[in-house]
């Protein structure tokens, strides 16, 4: 069975999700950063950098970093549910928004949730500066179109709207997403689905 090493909220949270949407039986193994086990010498061997997540297959080949991970997950669906047909339009611009989570939206999401997380709980919600909501919204401004009534590629949800809303997630836990306008919606949207609940509950 196939095995994700996660952490509480780290970014194997959007793995967990993709693994939900797919159906995908798997296996957890909890990782505590506050213990130390990331550094292990056992876990450094499945990751050797020591963080997570990590995604490990039924012959102990392991796959790292999250969005890898989620792209991965879609195809080993039988039914296909999470990625566009090969050579379609959809297809392209299912690779476009995954790479522009990563490289555009993680820029300015990352920073401020990573000083949430040395906050204390009551004041998460307002970890992010306003220049950090300015500059979140002119990055979501390329997406808002896409999002307003339906999921980044249409009618059809997509590992790209689990890459794409697992940062969200983080945003919304720091008040980075406050005034995102179609954004927050879509945030929403994502937060109701099941597997998203499923995913998140621990």
């Amino acid at each position: 069975m196939i095995k994700l090493y996660h952490a509480a909220m780290t970014s194997s949270h959007r793995c967990r999700w993709a693994l939900e949407e797919a159906g995908i039986q798997y296996e957890i193994e909890r990782i505590s950063l506050s213990g130390g086990d990331h550094k292990r010498p056992e876990y450094l061997a499945v990751h050797p950098l020591g963080s997570v997540p990590a995604l490990v297959d039924d012959e102990g080949r392991a796959l790292i970093e999250s969005a890898a991970i989620c792209m991965h997950v879609a195809e080993l669906d039988p039914a296909r549910r999470l990625v566009p047909a090969d050579g379609t339009r959809a297809r392209a611009l299912y690779y476009q928004w995954i790479l522009f989570a990563m490289t555009n939206l993680d820029g300015v999401i990352h920073p401020a949730y990573l000083r949430m997380l040395r906050m204390p709980p009551e004041h998460h919600r307002s970890a992010a500066t306003d220049d950090e909501r300015a500059a979140l919204r002119r990055q979501l401004s390329a997406i808002g179109p896409s999002i307003a009534e339906s999921w980044l590629l249409g009618d059809s949800f997509s590992a790209a709207d689990v890459v794409v809303g697992g940062l969200l997630e983080w945003a919304y836990a720091c008040g980075l997403l406050q005034g995102a306008g179609a954004a927050e919606s879509y945030h929403a949207r994502l937060r109701a689905r099941p597997a998203f609940q499923r995913a998140f509950a621990d």
